[in-house]
């Protein structure tokens, strides 16, 4: 009797969570896709932002993307791997696990203003893509490391063992054989990661963003729109005649993180099935 109480108690928190979380996913898409177009996703704003599209902020937020995946990928992997393989038992290995743990509980502003004391002011990027992309690099690093350190964990180790009983070194274990059998959990920790980059805000706003650009990016000092920070300045700073760009905004950029995690989600299923 207690297990079948406590079976339904939990079977109403997982619908009551999944109910809530559905409910907002409809009303945010619902009240925004009814203003997709080709004009909306192809124009600049226009009209004190009544009027025209996102464009600009589709693109910035592609850029920062991309440059910031640029950064965070060879370091997250690399970092994964040597707390996997080389620093699991030492001093320095056990102080960066601590750190990247840590790291995974810091609040998103506290990363924009340490980018934006950093980057922006010390280095002298100011406000840019490269300022911007750093700092999100840092925030999706600790992500991006633990998953390929746990990926690497979870492998058997009679894997290791037969790639070294046929004389191979450890580096050629590691790259040759262990990273090819955990590829697809490392690629859902990138992919999970971009679906933060992708949705962050504070950081952006402190580093990368200005509310509007009359021209795109032309290289990675200049400054971007991005769809986050659209969709706040266009909230904070507009009337109601503004608001439905920001609910088109809006459901586009949910749809899109959606997106990236369904195939994150599918992905990491393929490598349990395997």
């Amino acid at each position: 009797m207690k297990d079948k109480i406590i079976k339904l108690f939990f079977q109403f928190v997982s619908w009551f969570v999944f109910i809530i979380i559905a409910t907002i996913f409809f009303v945010i898409i619902s009240s925004g896709i009814k203003y997709f177009s080709i004009e909306f996703f192809t124009q600049y704003p226009s009209g004190g932002m009544t009027s025209g599209g996102i464009f600009p902020a589709i693109l910035g937020s592609i850029i920062l993307l991309i440059v910031t995946l640029t950064f965070a990928i060879p370091i997250g992997v690399l970092t994964g791997v040597f707390l996997s393989e080389f620093g699991n038992k030492t001093f320095l290995g056990r102080i960066l696990d601590t750190s990247i743990t840590s790291l995974s509980g810091v609040p998103s502003i506290v990363y924009g203003l340490f980018g934006y004391s950093l980057f922006s002011i010390t280095l002298g990027f100011r406000t840019s893509i490269i300022a911007g992309s750093l700092t999100l690099a840092i925030m999706t690093l600790p992500i991006i490391s633990s998953s390929v350190r746990e990926s690497l964990r979870a492998l058997p180790n009679n894997l290791r063992e037969s790639a070294y009983a046929l004389g191979a070194h450890k580096t050629q274990v590691i790259y040759k054989v262990l990273i090819p059998a955990a590829r697809n959990r490392i690629i859902t920790a990138i992919l999970i990661g971009m679906g933060r980059v992708i949705g962050e805000t504070a950081p952006v706003l402190l580093t990368a963003a200005v509310f509007y650009s009359t021209r795109l990016p032309g290289k990675i000092t200049d400054p971007v729109m991005t769809l986050p920070s659209h969709i706040y300045f266009l909230a904070v700073s507009y009337g109601e005649k503004a608001q439905w760009m920001a609910k088109g905004a809006s459901a586009f950029l949910l749809l899109f993180i959606l997106t990236i995690y369904t195939i994150a989600f599918m992905i990491r299923r393929k490598s349990n099935v395997k």
